[in-house]
């Protein structure tokens, strides 16, 4: 894998949208960040690509992770990152940063949302001696501390595992070191015993499993969740219910109708919902029934509605949900994708109209 320290300037699309939407009532594009061959799973904030086309993180877990000290200072509204020697200080609102007592300046600013400190992946894993390199087929950053790393990985550059496995890592490709087992070991979807494969038959029988296909499915699913998992009654509009049903397989044309009623109910109950989902491309299961379903892990928070009714656009919302507000939910679901191509149809699969997060799944709070 190529490694360079360039600036990361990239300049992204959602997915295969045609419609042209507001960029206002839109969540931004979630990008996923793997470090050494392990995917870092942020607990309650996502990276993203901000309105000058750069790639924000939440500083605490990024630099952590990277070994460094991370501190803040209300006063001043600035970030102090300790690593060793290196020495950086962030400051909310600025492009300019101090280095070890020297100012430098970067394309775009720190700043704070839902509570996090985010500031530019490139700047500081720079500065603390990251390689970075970009993925636009799946939104996906790659940083290294080392050039080689130690162990197998896939062909998404995470690291794969071969100890402690799941009780059913037959039915796999592979398992990876950074996620758990309880990941895999949840049950399947409802299949057709005779006709349903899992991904380790999927990856070795079926010709439309190749990463070029799958990153498409990949990218496709990560907008779809963006959009699905972020609603401000504030400011959804049309162009949100639009860009929902452009993610979608649209062999039901009535379902931009039913969005639009989600979108009309969304303001009348002032919902909130902030989250994001990361599908996982080893895990895919093919129900038997014309379908596969890509297993994912969510989270999200809710921080405003009146009645606890229909918080997400799903069919399969729980009736009796008892979500609380300001409080995290984290799972496993198995998202459905399908397709009205026959023959070759690797490119085609978009996210099936019944698609939901509580069809096939396990949640809880976030302790």
């Amino acid at each position: 894998m190529k490694r360079w320290l360039l600036m990361l300037t990239v300049v992204m699309m959602l997915g295969s949208m045609t419609t042209t939407v507001s960029a206002a009532s839109l969540p931004p594009t979630f990008v996923t960040v793997v470090m050494d061959g392990k995917k870092l799973w942020f607990p309650d904030a996502q990276a993203f690509i901000d309105e000058n086309q750069r790639t924000l993180v939440p500083v605490r877990f990024v630099a952590e992770a990277l070994g460094a000290k991370v501190g803040w200072e209300a006063e001043s509204r600035s970030v102090p990152i300790q690593k060793e020697t290196q020495s950086i200080r962030l400051t909310i609102g600025s492009n300019i940063a101090t280095v070890n007592g020297a100012e430098e300046s970067f394309d775009t600013q720190a700043v704070m949302q839902g509570g996090r400190t985010f500031v530019p992946l490139r700047f500081v894993s720079e500065i603390l001696g990251m390689a970075v390199e970009w993925d636009d087929k799946t939104n996906t950053v790659f940083l290294s501390t080392a050039e080689q790393l130690n162990g197998k990985t896939d062909p998404w550059g995470r690291l794969i595992r071969t100890t402690d496995l799941p009780k059913n890592a037959a039915e796999y490709p592979y398992i990876l070191a950074d996620v758990p087992n309880a990941m895999y070991e949840m049950k399947f979807p409802y299949a057709h015993p005779r006709d349903s494969r899992v991904s380790s038959k999927l990856y070795s029988t079926v010709p439309e499993f190749t990463k070029v296909n799958v990153d498409v499915w990949l990218k496709r699913l990560k907008t779809f969740g963006a959009l699905w998992l972020n609603v401000d009654y504030r400011t959804i509009d049309d162009s949100w219910a639009k860009a929902v049903f452009a993610t979608k397989m649209q062999n039901f044309d009535a379902e931009l109708k039913y969005i639009r009623q989600y979108v009309d109910w969304v303001k009348t109950n002032k919902i909130q919902v902030t989250g994001y989902l990361e599908p996982e491309p080893s895990m895919i299961f093919r129900d038997g029934f014309g379908s596969s379903h890509v297993r994912v892990k969510f989270r999200m928070i809710f921080s405003s509605f009146q009645k606890p009714e229909r918080l997400i656009y799903d069919e399969w919302f729980p009736q009796d949900a008892k979500f609380e507000k300001n409080v995290w939910y984290e799972g496993y679901s198995d998202i459905k994708m399908g397709t009205n191509v026959g023959g070759d149809w690797g490119s085609t699969l978009k996210v099936s109209p019944s698609a939901s997060l509580f069809q096939n799944h396990v949640i809880s709070k976030v302790e």
